[in-house]
């Protein structure tokens, strides 16, 4: 813990969470194991920490689904078993309802700190506030690991778990670890750097959210990929993983085209998909790492059909706001024919990126 040297410093730096939090980092114990996949530098689980924060969601009011979807089943059957058990405490309910409307945040960000709990109820803070990918949650969700306990106990999560457990034991039996070996070697060749994190890459089937969607978060020696239904298929999600590489060189170089950048950002701010991505910095990670996951992909599969769905993707992506994507996606294929590795040609990139003026003109 840092010893501030006045009570002003103290209250700045708790505000700013700069102070370094009393949690002991502790590694995650998974003692459940058939609900745990084992490869060479990977895993896949069946994540108690995310079934007992969705049903919970679910039940405190989180209802989106895709539009033209239908909830997963697994979905449907425990929300009906929740409420089921929930009905002879309404106050409860009622209390944690006001809890999820109170705080206003999306499923990724309370995903990413119940990933720093303990593995299994009860849930406990294991990985310090540092380490936490949105970093306000520390202090808003403080309160959950003792609010989801609670939940476990009364809604009988439990029962509910031990339902639906063999349909979480199935979809990780579907994924492919051979293959995701072969994606991590084949991206790590393509970006021509020597691979330097300590990640065990952790798979996680949330079937309890919308169609579509993940997220990604890393906690000590784990790097968690959690995907929503329809979202993946059954192998490496390389658009999350390669967050924990492309976001800090995007980070190092930002500054320098900042200006250009900012006016792409500001140009699709009012769309549908850039509206998840607040500042032009997020919105260049996300951009970037899209471009890089559909070339990545087209070059790992080589078969025209995957380039052809590969391309639609991009052009998709461009539409509904990530209007970085194309360009990127373009941009990619000078890298490819260039001698240097990924880190070191982001800046020729984002120095050959166009103005936006310029490539709104030309199209």
């Amino acid at each position: 813990m840092l010893k501030c040297v006045s009570f002003i410093t103290v209250v700045i730096c708790l505000s700013l969470l700069g102070c370094l939090s009393d949690i002991k980092p502790e590694p995650v114990v998974f003692s459940h194991l058939d609900e745990v996949a084992v490869g060479d530098g990977f895993m896949v689980l069946a994540d108690r920490r995310i079934f007992a924060l969705m049903a919970f969601l679910n039940a405190a009011g989180y209802d989106e689904e895709l539009e033209g979807k239908q909830m997963h089943p697994v979905r449907v059957k425990v929300r009906r078993m929740v409420a089921v058990n929930l009905a002879d405490t309404p106050r409860k309910l009622d209390a944690w309802r006001a809890y999820y409307r109170r705080n206003r945040l999306a499923p990724f960000q309370y995903k990413s700190f119940v990933l720093s709990l303990s593995a299994d109820y009860p849930f406990r803070r294991i990985r310090p506030d540092e380490e936490l990918g949105y970093r306000h949650t520390a202090t808003k969700l403080k309160d959950l690991p003792d609010v989801l306990n609670d939940f476990w106990v009364t809604a009988r999560l439990d029962e509910v778990w031990n339902e639906v457990r063999p349909s979480y034991l199935a979809d990780i039996g579907r994924y492919d670890l051979d293959k995701m070996k072969r994606q991590m070697a084949f991206l790590w060749e393509y970006l021509r750097m020597e691979r330097d994190d300590p990640f065990v890459v952790v798979q996680v089937p949330d079937l309890l959210d919308r169609h579509l969607g993940a997220m990604g978060a890393g906690y000590g020696q784990h790097y968690y990929c959690v995907d929503n239904p329809g979202s993946h298929a059954y192998s490496l999600n390389t658009h999350e993983y390669l967050h924990s590489v492309v976001n800090p060189l995007v980070e190092a170089n930002f500054r320098q085209f900042e200006q250009k950048l900012h006016e792409y950002y500001i140009a699709a701010e009012d769309a549908s998909l850039s509206g998840s991505y607040r500042e032009p910095v997020t919105f260049t990670f996300e951009c970037l790492v899209a471009a890089l996951t559909r070339r990545v992909s087209m070059k790992f599969e080589d078969d025209p059909w995957w380039t052809r769905l590969r391309e639609g993707q991009v052009a998709s992506d461009t539409r509904e706001g990530l209007i970085l994507v194309k360009p990127f996606y373009d941009l990619l294929a000078d890298y490819e024919q260039s001698d240097k590795s990924f880190d070191e040609y982001i800046p020729v990139m984002l120095a050959g990126l166009p103005r936006y003026s310029e490539r709104a003109k030309a199209e």
